[in-house]
């Protein structure tokens, strides 16, 4: 009779097989249609695992630009953005070295500060 090796693998939270789940969610702008410079707005994202969870803004043909991170609190994760130029943003969020879904999110003057703001 034989000995069974039996294998286990454990993964710390936030490393490897951590990835976020879905697009990352702005809310619905007080405009409804798009989100405003100079505004406030909370963006949070579904994720797998917890753990470090940072947040990127990219432009079209540029580098992607660092938001902000946030540690996720359960399955979400949430930051605040304030769009700082017009134009569409892709917007993802990375877990675990993996990037997630990307959300097109279009900017136009914002009108206003903080969550007093819209944008026409």
């Amino acid at each position: 009779m034989g000995l069974a090796t039996i294998g286990l693998s454990i993964v710390p939270p936030g490393s490897a097989g951590a990835v976020p789940v879905g697009k990352i969610d702005a809310g619905v702008p007080f405009s409804s249609v798009v989100y405003g410079t100079g505004c406030l707005y909370n963006l949070t994202v579904d994720v797998n695992a917890s753990g470090p969870v940072t947040f990127w803004e990219r432009r079209q043909g540029y580098p992607e630009r660092f938001i902000g991170a946030a540690r996720a609190d359960g399955a979400i994760a949430t930051i605040r953005w304030v769009p700082r130029r017009i134009g569409d943003r892709l917007l993802y969020a990375k877990q675990g070295g993996v990037r997630g879904p990307v959300a097109v999110m279009r900017v136009h003057q914002g009108y206003g500060s903080g969550w007093a703001c819209f944008a026409l």
